[in-house]
């Protein structure tokens, strides 16, 4: 078993404590708001800062930062390495607290543009004692404002509507196409050709709870350069637990500040979560002090800066190229992230608990990605820029042939992950989300989602692979560029699906989602070939091609096993539920294993050996 591999199980092993832990954490939004609009207003509060963090701290930084540092700690030792990161923890912070006064301020403002406006309702009704019915025939006689600016939307109903509140809204997109005086269907329920009335306008709730959570990012940030700086001394397990300390203090603090607002978690409740958020951006870098300290980082406010003739310039050069290659690595490592945003605006335009079903289904879809992608990429870029010093700058066949092996070591893992979220989407969410509030009907638009997700799946982790070697050649403008391009296409298809097509299923924007990071991995394999002159194919693809034969078998028996004993699965009772799903993963996996074997995938030949070895 190669170094790459070793390192590689380690980091994975600590992502699957911060990615179970992350699941909880979902299982307990879930299981007490339900896939609600309230909740939905906390996902898209958290959305704008957590974007940014990986985005900004967990993506371009810390990769850019992690490349820099490894060439000066190989060419110049710790202790240059160690200034480094004293001076971009110095920049980071200053730049990092102007960012989160501007975002505070701004929420309000954020929040606007992200909710679609809504109106309040006024009914007229002309039997008021009549039995209420689920979808109401009603006339709707026009749009006006109210005195503080407000729309209001008036209708008149032969019977009253069923489940229709005191404060119940419309969205005004979803009266666009009628004229004052049309007839049309209101209903409280998803309903085919019927306009949904809602709850409540959240969209004053989603702002309080975004300017609560704006700090943060500034605390994420933090992490994740400790996160980098201890990846280049080969420390790859602590932080990643450093996340599971995020979640486990976020879901701890979340419920008890959560209870003392209100015992019955109403949504005013989510402000106990949205505090325990920074809470937890706290607890993240706590953590991974005493190794820092352990390794030979000793804090100093050096802040690098000095200005001249009215410029702000760089005292020492390398701090200015860590900042320069994160500049096109904030566009390059956002392409998902910024795609999953559009996705939540464009869900506020859809039946309530859509966003919520989006970042379930993205949790369980990450999982396998964190596990074995992040974790692989993670390993690769110290390696990889290690390299590069080695060799003169140059990428060539080493390179190539480092590359080749990690994305078949991503692949054996992916591709059945790919198939098992993808088949038994909705099973799989029902074990981990159905429960409290969150009823079948959630678990099973979640579960659409999710196996809409899983067409990309192969490609989003080959693309966490290959991303962070081109900051490593320090050629991080081309994946930028197709971030934009690849954001226009997200953009445009979503787009032509909500409004134009009016499709009400927010499985079309996972899927939108799985084409744009297939293509983004095409791409970074293509320029990366054209860069080092080579992909190792040799090494590639006879052994990918193997784990795609064993991948198609255990899809033929995954959807086998669905068909003729997963039938009514989602009210059957959790333990009949997990039991179920524990065999048939069991048999599911062994089939996998032996197909492995038949076709003599080389991974598991590797992991074999090993195995044999230490036994002897």
């Amino acid at each position: 078993m190669s170094s790459l591999h070793k390192k590689s199980l380690i980091a994975t092993a600590a992502i699957f404590c911060c990615r179970f832990t992350g699941l909880l954490r979902e299982v307990v939004y879930t299981g007490l708001f339900g896939a609600t609009g309230a909740l939905d207003a906390f996902l898209t509060a958290f959305r704008v800062p957590n974007m940014l963090r990986d985005m900004f701290a967990e993506g371009a930084l810390s990769q850019s930062f992690t490349s820099v540092m490894s060439k000066v700690e190989k060419q110049d030792g710790p202790d240059a390495a160690w200034k480094l990161a004293n001076q971009v923890v110095a920049q980071l912070i200053s730049l990092m607290v102007c960012i989160v006064a501007a975002g505070v301020l701004l929420s309000g403002f954020l929040m606007q543009q992200l909710y679609p406006e809504r109106a309040t309702l006024k009914i007229q009704c002309a039997d008021s004692a009549a039995a209420a019915l689920t979808v109401a025939e009603a006339t709707y006689t026009g749009t006006t404002r109210d005195a503080d600016g407000r729309a209001v939307a008036s209708f008149e109903l032969s019977a009253p509507l069923a489940d229709c509140p005191a404060e119940a809204v419309v969205r005004l997109s979803a009266l666009e196409k009628y004229q004052p005086g049309s007839t049309l269907k209101l209903s409280a329920q998803p309903m085919p050709d019927a306009v949904r009335v809602e709850q409540q306008d959240f969209m004053g709730l989603a702002a309080g709870l975004c300017r609560i959570m704006w700090p943060f990012i500034l605390l994420a940030s933090l992490s994740a350069l400790s996160m980098g700086a201890l990846n280049v001394f080969g420390i790859f397990g602590l932080p990643n637990l450093a996340s599971a300390a995020f979640n486990l203090t976020t879901v701890g603090f979340g419920c008890l500040i959560g209870w003392m607002i209100d015992p019955t978690f109403v949504p005013d409740a989510l402000y106990g979560f949205a505090i325990a958020v920074v809470l937890g951006g706290a607890a993240q870098v706590l953590v991974q002090l005493p190794a820092l300290r352990r390794k030979g980082y000793r804090p100093r406010w050096s802040l690098g800066l000095r200005l001249q003739a009215g410029k702000l310039l760089f005292t020492d050069p390398t701090a200015r190229r860590v900042w320069m290659l994160m500049i096109p690595g904030v566009i390059a490592a956002g392409i998902t992230q910024t795609n999953i945003f559009i996705n939540t605006s464009f869900a506020l335009y859809l039946p309530g608990g859509s966003v919520t079903a989006l970042s379930g289904a993205f949790h369980l879809w990450q999982l396998p990605v964190a596990l074995f992608g992040v974790a692989v990429g993670m390993v690769v870029l110290p390696s990889v820029s290690r390299m590069t010093v080695e060799e003169g700058g140059q990428g060539g066949a080493n390179i190539a042939q480092h590359l080749a092996q990690a994305m078949r070591f991503v692949a054996f893992f992916a591709v059945p992950s790919a198939v098992l979220l993808g088949l038994w989407g909705e099973e799989i969410v029902s074990i981990f989300f159905q429960r409290g509030r969150f009823d079948a009907h959630a678990s099973a638009l979640t579960g659409q989602v999710l196996s809409a997700y899983c067409l990309g799946l192969l490609g989003y982790a080959g693309m966490k692979v290959l991303q962070p070697v081109f900051l490593a050649l320090e050629r991080p403008w081309a994946p930028a560029g197709l971030a934009l391009f690849s954001a226009a296409i997200s953009v445009a298809l979503n787009y032509c699906f909500v409004h134009v097509f009016h499709f009400t299923e927010v499985s079309w924007l996972a899927l939108t989602t799985s084409a744009v990071t297939t293509l983004n991995f095409l791409f970074y394999f293509f320029y990366l070939r054209h860069l080092l002159g080579t992909m190792a194919t040799r090494t590639l693809i006879p052994g990918l091609l193997r784990i795609l034969a064993a991948g198609t078998v255990l899809g033929v028996i995954c959807w086998q096993i669905r068909g003729l004993f997963f039938t009514n699965f989602l009210h059957w009772g959790f333990f009949p539920r997990l039991g179920a799903l524990a065999i048939a993963g069991s048999i599911a996996g062994g089939i996998y294993l032996a197909a492995s074997f038949l076709f003599r995938v080389p991974e598991l030949e590797a992991f074999s050996k090993r195995f044999l070895k230490r036994r002897r």
